[in-house]
């Protein structure tokens, strides 16, 4: 039996196709996508340590970042800026509370814009789904951090590992990778 570690590959590589894809497709520049498995401030390190010229402006941010284990995420530039997108994968019978506050509280402590919460071949707990569709302030998330406002953006999905394909749930603000796509297009527009 597969553990959700084995799906990681898959879900990156099916992510990173789809944002670069809508990127170009809105005629873009290039856009990168790199990946860190675990801690986050030292996989940081290693993605600038790779990739100087692309991934210079995420320097400052590495060095202030605290150190957080993570399951996956990207780190999305186009040389001048970068978000960040953190995926909380989980192999359960029913993703609930626990699995969405977790999310939650690593784009809090990690300052990241966008999380999702990625169960593989199942979905969420009838609470979790209540919770998602009557209380849109738990995948739309305002913050304020050194007097500056800071957005998180949430979103519940599941993975499909028979097609290798997302199946959307209409939980959470990040409704679809091609909502995602259109916010970070946003983003990264001069």
């Amino acid at each position: 039996m597969k553990n959700e570690v084995s799906y990681y590959p898959e879900i990156q590589k099916f992510i990173e196709t789809q944002l670069k894809s809508n990127f170009l497709a809105s005629n873009h520049r290039e856009l990168y996508v790199y990946w860190g498995i675990g801690e986050l401030k030292k996989n940081l390190h290693r993605i600038i340590q790779e990739h100087p010229l692309e991934c210079s402006c995420v320097s400052s941010f590495a060095e202030n970042v605290p150190p957080l284990s993570l399951d996956i995420f990207a780190l999305i530039t186009d040389g001048v800026k970068f978000e960040l997108l953190i995926l909380e994968i989980k192999l359960v019978k029913s993703a609930g509370l626990k699995e969405w506050s977790q999310l939650i509280g690593y784009c809090l402590v990690s300052g990241a814009k966008y999380g999702l919460l990625v169960n593989i071949d199942n979905g969420c707990s009838p609470r979790l789904t209540h919770t998602l569709y009557s209380e849109h302030h738990m995948s739309y998330i305002q913050t304020i951090v050194n007097e500056q406002q800071q957005l998180h953006m949430l979103g519940f999905m599941q993975w499909n590992s028979l097609t290798h394909n997302f199946e959307y749930s209409n939980l959470g603000f990040i409704k679809s990778l091609s909502d995602l796509s259109r916010r970070l297009i946003a983003e990264f527009a001069d």
